[in-house]
């Protein structure tokens, strides 16, 4: 039965209650880190190394290496894997378009699997099908912060060279059977980008306890300081230079990350806590399908909390549905991204977009380095794009506030014959303006 008029024509507003997000984003500790580097430049290094350590035992690894962002992390962790000219690198669609560009600007040739429809994470069985003598690496994406199912993943590498890269970009803190993500496959990639838990607003942080892993990724893009930290002998004729790219962090960025790491439990713990209240209550609501968690695993980092809307069940498209509970005061985006999650392999970059007189490894790709992919070809990841919701995801909400939201779907769902005749309604045409 309907319980009130939808606010898409005029009813009352489902949400309520304000956020009540207490969390500051930027606090007296990072503030004061950035301080002491703006007062003394000299402690950058200190600041640096520090956050590395840290990082490392965060993670339960050997070594870190902060970079300049995350995409620079992924490219100095593919490059490291062998990933070149003939080579193959498998990934998931259901990702972001770093995760894959890295593979292009190294040479090799992208392979996009399939996901679990109910993680959103790489399928093992799928990728399992997708590997060939040519396959150097499997890259896996925590997506949101949910972890991947390593335990299949180690099984298909198993006894191989294959390396396995986890891009645990929106993971920090996150856990596999009780072990840090990052520090569990060859290499582990970390954003600390601006929307990150772990933020130096612009920045990233690369993992591994392979030395000669190490040594590859500090030589592609750490000149200037990697003459110091080489593990190995096989660079040490390219003395502090490496191989000349420049990927290291801006140290304000890393201090003020320096700060937001001593924080991340408290976030994680928060951030769960809600999580775990949203999933209940949106259990019972017909029509929606929460991102689910592996047993073994334990989320961190919670970039977005996430889930996927049946327009079957609704009767009408999920743009609709969406608008629809934007109206009831919902944070979440009235519209179905165009780029994104799900259909990377249908993007014109990794399909058919001309490289033809571009320098650098794009003009010297042979022409079987992209394998093409039409609609249809990804059925899961593509039904994951067509169909996903994502709330903004505050650290500490009223409760209150978690309720309400949840409420605000049952709303929807209750009134979905009303929505469908709404349709061409100007009334709600009016309600949208």
């Amino acid at each position: 039965m309907a319980q009130s008029l939808l606010a898409i024509e005029g009813g009352p507003k489902a949400v309520t209650a304000p956020v009540g997000d207490e969390w500051e984003n930027i606090g007296p500790l990072e503030k004061s880190y950035v301080n002491e580097v703006l007062d003394d430049p000299k402690k950058a290094r200190g600041h640096l190394e520090r956050f590395e350590s840290d990082f490392s035992k965060l993670v339960k690894t050997q070594h870190a290496i902060c970079t300049c962002n995350g995409t620079a992390a992924l490219h100095s962790a593919i490059f490291a894997a062998g990933a070149r000219v003939g080579k193959e690198v498998i990934v998931p669609s259901v990702t972001w378009h770093a995760t894959i560009s890295p593979i292009l600007h190294c040479g090799a040739t992208p392979v996009f699997c399939e996901v679990d429809p109910n993680t959103f994470c790489a399928d093992p069985e799928d990728v399992k099908q997708r590997i060939t003598d040519r396959t150097c690496a499997i890259v896996v994406t925590h997506v949101y912060g949910n972890p991947a199912d390593m335990d299949g993943l180690l099984d298909l590498i198993a006894g191989t060279d294959i390396k396995l890269i986890e891009d645990a970009s929106h993971a920090h803190g996150a856990l596999w059977d009780g072990k840090p993500v990052g520090g569990i496959g060859h290499i582990g990639c970390f954003s600390l980008q601006g929307n990150k838990p772990v933020t130096g607003l612009e920045a990233g942080v690369v993992v591994t306890d392979d030395d000669d892993l190490f040594d590859q990724m500090m030589a592609l893009g750490q000149y200037g300081r990697c003459g110091e930290s080489w593990k190995t002998d096989r660079f040490k004729g390219l003395h502090n230079m490496g191989l000349g790219v420049k990927y290291r962090a801006n140290p304000f960025g890393i201090a003020m990350a320096r700060g937001r790491l001593e924080r991340l439990s408290e976030l994680n713990e928060k951030r769960r806590k809600w999580f775990a209240q949203m999933d209940e209550l949106l259990e019972n609501v017909e029509g929606v399908e929460t991102q689910k968690v592996y047993p073994k695993a334990t989320r961190g980092g919670l970039l977005l909390y996430a889930g996927l809307i049946d327009p079957k069940v609704y009767g009408v498209p999920v743009s609709k549905v969406l608008e629809a509970l934007v109206a009831e005061g919902v944070r979440t985006k009235p519209e179905i991204t165009p780029y994104g999650y799900g259909v990377m392999h249908l993007e014109s970059l990794f399909n058919d977009f001309s490289f033809e007189d571009l320098g650098g490894p794009w003009g010297y790709l042979p022409d079987n380095a992209r394998k093409p992919y039409r609609p249809g070809s990804l059925p899961i990841s593509e039904r994951i794009h067509a169909t996903c919701f994502w709330l903004s995801t505050p650290v500490d909400p009223d409760p209150i506030w978690v309720e309400q939201t949840a409420e605000a779907f049952q709303k929807v769902y209750d009134n979905r014959s009303r929505l469908s005749e709404l349709m061409d309604d100007t009334v709600c045409q009016k309600a949208l303006a």
